[in-house]
């Protein structure tokens, strides 16, 4: 009998045994302090994009590096364009003591853009950082642009990046860019790796608004090295930007400063 009345005991322990406790709101914070930190190279990422980006994908491979150069010339003068071969593209936006303005970031070192079509039709730009600087965080890596036939624009990205918290990350992301109205939608996915462990961000309906880091509408659904799915709500009110977390026992609201800093404003 005490062995069964044990035995039954251990059954009705199990579930709750097997249920996780929800993130604290430690874990909460980490977690959009991540983000912030993968927005702000996403935010070099997509300047990029615009500045090699912004092309008739159906036009010859040299008329396209030609438009580049010119478009370089006019939106960047401060930086230095080589041209290394007809359809390649040296860019050099000077040291980190002197940045190169261009889309709301101080860009410093140097990158490269290759076009080609690998299938005879489809445009590839295949963008390497060497490295490159934006502001205080460093990307070095590459990314592989592609065109669809809607206007959305693929960008497949493997980079290191040296975040402005002073901690190399490695990053790996597939993201979906639509231009909607005077801003970008983001969707896909980002992975990345921290001492902390393994991140991944599944990026649903982003909107993001030109030199935004941080968007002003959709979600991210984050698995965190601590076996938790946060998922984050981004918002805009009074023109600041805030995220909703939800994924411990409340909900819990985020203040972004503009310089990046994460301010605990309270259950939500």
């Amino acid at each position: 009998m005490r062995l069964r009345v044990a035995l039954a005991l251990s059954a009705s322990a199990a579930p709750l045994a097997c249920t996780p406790e929800p993130a604290s709101t430690v874990e909460m914070r980490q977690t959009v302090v991540e983000v912030v930190d993968q927005g702000r190279a996403m935010a070099i990422e997509d300047a990029i994009v615009a500045l090699v980006g912004t092309v008739d994908p159906d036009e010859s491979l040299t008329a396209i590096a030609d438009a580049v150069v010119a478009g370089a010339a006019t939106s960047v003068p401060c930086a230095v364009v080589e041209r290394p071969g007809a359809v390649a593209l040296r860019i050099w936006f000077g040291n980190k003591d002197t940045p190169c303005p261009f889309a709301g970031i101080g860009f410093s070192g140097t990158m490269r853009v290759v076009y080609t079509r690998p299938d005879g039709q489809g445009l590839l730009a295949s963008v390497y950082y060497e490295p490159l600087r934006g502001d205080s965080t460093l990307l070095d890596g590459f990314s592989q642009l592609t065109w669809a036939a809607d206007g959305s624009q693929r960008l497949v990205t493997e980079i290191r990046v040296d975040t402005v918290t002073e901690r190399q990350v490695e990053v790996q992301s597939d993201r979906l860019l639509s231009p909607v109205d005077d801003a970008r939608k983001v969707e896909g996915w980002r992975r990345w790796q921290t001492l902390m462990g393994s991140w991944e961000a599944d990026l649903a309906g982003l909107m993001l608004a030109p030199a935004e880091f941080m968007p002003h509408a959709g979600l991210a659904a984050v698995d965190t090295p601590f076996n938790h799915t946060i998922v984050l709500d981004f918002i805009h009110e009074a023109g600041a930007a805030r995220v909703r977390a939800n994924g411990g026992r409340r909900d819990r609201l985020f203040d972004i400063s503009g310089e990046g800093e994460v301010i605990d404003a309270g259950d939500g």
